[in-house]
């Protein structure tokens, strides 16, 4: 939710410059650039519709449980790509523009988040262990098994 609140808050001061309230960096710099569309979409309006995305996916996947890993997956993919795409907006800010604009590394910052807790959830669908039970998921027990995936009976019951 709070990606989507900045990035609408970006959309809109697209549209609306006056708008704009900017405590930190050169904000209406960045605004003014020419990396802040791509031909007449506004990036920040590419954001929102990530944002959007993602939290669609995240409602699908806590409301139907069998679609949990496909949502999570495409989830955790979108948000991997905003993450290199704000990295690259964040370069270009600091060595192309020359400005940087607080909103803009608020959205980075949620993006990288965002593709943690993603990449997290991902790993612990595929039954990775996220802490250091050895006995946590079926690929801890594998690997402890020699590996196989398969189940076994060498292993301790359960």
């Amino acid at each position: 939710m709070a990606g989507v609140a900045v990035a609408a808050y970006l959309t809109w001061i697209h549209f609306d410059p006056g708008a704009l309230v900017c405590g930190l960096g050169d904000c209406q710099t960045v605004q003014a650039s020419e990396f802040a569309t791509i031909g007449p979409v506004p990036v920040a309006l590419l954001g929102l519709g990530m944002y959007v995305v993602i939290l669609a996916c995240s409602i699908v996947a806590l409301r139907r449980p069998e679609l949990q890993m496909p949502m999570v997956s495409v989830a955790f993919a979108i948000a991997l790509s905003g993450t290199v795409y704000a990295a690259y907006l964040t370069w270009l800010e600091v060595a192309v523009i020359g400005a940087i604009c607080q909103w803009c590394v608020v959205s980075a910052i949620v993006t990288l988040l965002l593709t943690l807790v993603l990449g997290a959830a991902v790993w612990r669908l595929l039954g990775g262990p996220l802490d250091h039970d050895a006995e946590t998921g079926p690929l801890a027990a594998a690997s402890l098994r020699g590996g196989s995936g398969q189940k076994g009976t060498t292993g301790a019951k359960r």
